[in-house]
């Protein structure tokens, strides 16, 4: 849901991941190996009270545009935190150059300053340069994502169960189809996340959340 001025909210159960939403759309902060805090997906319009929130968790080192949509609030962000890293996936560096016209930095080094329980996953058959982030925390198996899933919106602090598709995801997103499915099966039959916080709408988990993903793909690719 909504907030009138929406703060960073630390993830029920989770260390180190923090959410904040405006309007259907979220970013996502999470700790680094250097206690520096990680955006991903920085939002548009958050404001002051977001930004107050922010600096009580730490310097933000790392600007991540996890595709080559999700631009509009990384020079606002930028202006904020000029010292961090902006990065993004070498397939998203092309057309986030040319709409921003501000200059990204390669994983690698957002690579070396992540948790040991963390790793960077890069979904096979899509077109947009997609970057996801998977954490394994306590029993936990969560996965950060951009557009490739959805849910209905929950209230802050409040999961749903329910994996959803944005209805542009398969014309604008998908590149492969049948490859970006086999992607994320082989994935879930590695390690099944527990927990999917996506861009928009509200946070998944449940147990049975890997194959409810792997249904949904069946179904909607």
């Amino acid at each position: 849901m909504k907030e009138k001025s929406p703060i960073f909210h630390a993830l029920t159960g989770v260390k180190g991941v923090y959410t904040a939403q405006t309007g259907k759309l979220r970013c996502t902060a999470y700790r680094l190996s250097d206690r520096s805090m990680l955006l991903y997906s920085p939002v548009a319009g958050l404001g002051d009270a977001a930004r107050e929130s922010l600096s009580i968790l730490g310097d933000v080192s790392n600007l991540l545009a996890p595709n080559h949509y999700h631009n509009k609030g990384l020079a606002e962000y930028f202006r904020f935190f000029p010292n961090a890293n902006l990065v993004c996936s070498t397939t998203a560096l092309p057309r986030l150059s040319k709409i921003t016209k501000l200059k990204f930095g390669g994983l690698g080094s957002l690579e070396n300053n992540l948790p040991d329980n963390t790793e960077l996953l890069e979904p096979d058959g899509l077109k947009t340069g997609e970057i996801w982030l998977q954490i394994k925390n306590k029993g936990e198996v969560i996965w950060i994502v951009t557009d490739a899933f959805t849910a209905q919106p929950t209230a802050v602090g409040e999961f749903t169960q329910e994996p959803l598709l944005l209805g542009t995801f398969p014309r604008y997103g998908v590149r492969d189809s049948e490859l970006f499915r086999t992607w994320v099966e082989t994935k879930i039959s590695e390690l099944a996340p527990t927990i999917v916080i996506p861009c928009h709408g509200g946070i998944l988990k449940c147990d049975n959340l890997g194959k409810s993903l792997s249904n949904l793909l069946r179904k909607t690719l």
